[in-house]
């Protein structure tokens, strides 16, 4: 197939051949799944209403079985692109008012989480007091970043590449307005 003719099924498709086809594939076998009913979701069991949201999921992880595990027909199932997760992945929500902290591994009210708008439940994934501690265990060991001051020459913040004279300038010079750099 010649690089023009490619381009041409491009410019009419609206998409690479490829892309195109196998949208196709999926749609068709969505249209067969609602033929016969199976457009149910493996892990929710709430019908699957576009081909969209349909994927293609194994059971049982095949991996550690092997090739023919992979194969099995019996093993493949259908599922909501949202509810297909990788094994032993966790799709967070809020239950009862409550969140899972990643870090101490424990349903804590809202209140204890920052607000986060790029995580899905709109909170942070770590409990503030987990988060806390995690920002305080960080050590930093290069030279200020500011000034090119060594470490060990001036007093520097623990879990900062900054010495404390820089800090405290770049504070006042944020405080009053200025910035420089």
């Amino acid at each position: 197939m010649s690089k023009y003719s490619q381009r041409r099924k491009a410019e009419v498709l609206g998409m690479p051949l490829g892309t195109a086809c196998c949208k196709l594939r999926r749609m068709v076998m969505f249209d067969l799944l609602q033929r016969h009913g199976e457009n149910v979701c493996f892990k929710c069991e709430e019908v699957i209403q576009s081909f969209d949201e349909l994927t293609i999921e194994h059971k049982e992880a095949w991996l550690a079985s092997g090739a023919a595990f992979f194969w099995d027909m019996n093993n493949i199932a259908f599922a909501h692109s949202k509810c297909n997760l990788r094994s032993g992945w966790v799709r967070r929500k809020i239950i009862d008012g409550k969140l899972w902290c990643s870090s101490c591994k424990q349903f804590l009210p809202l209140l204890s989480f920052h607000k986060d708008r790029h995580q899905r439940t709109g909170y942070a994934l770590l409990c503030k007091s987990c988060n806390n501690a995690r920002r305080k265990k960080v050590n930093a060991q290069g030279d200020c970043y500011h000034c090119g001051a060594k470490r060990g020459t001036r007093p520097f913040r623990d879990s900062h590449n900054i010495c404390f004279e820089c800090h405290k300038s770049r504070m006042s010079e944020r405080r009053s307005g200025k910035t420089n750099g």
